[in-house]
């Protein structure tokens, strides 16, 4: 369980998530745990989910999505799913 948003923004052609990857927080869980957040690429935006165990983590993912999508725009909905 936990919270899902989606990010939406003109997504390029061709975008790739490997330097994003490299802006995302580190996630430290141990075996039977969930991670603090996962997110995907989808062709209107990120979808990410918050799984509602390390706060500040998803947080700072949560950010760091909502800064890339800025990034190729002025304009980023953010919605809860």
């Amino acid at each position: 369980m936990g919270i899902e948003y989606k990010i939406r923004f003109s997504v390029p052609e061709g975008y790739s998530t490997d330097r994003l990857l490299c802006k995302l927080p580190a996630q430290q869980s141990t075996p039977g745990q969930m991670p603090a957040y996962d997110f995907a690429l989808e062709s209107d935006g990120f979808y990410f989910i918050d799984h509602l165990g390390q706060a500040a983590v998803a947080a700072q993912a949560l950010r760091a999505l909502i800064d890339e999508a800025l990034g190729f725009g002025e304009v980023v909905q953010i919605s809860e799913l």
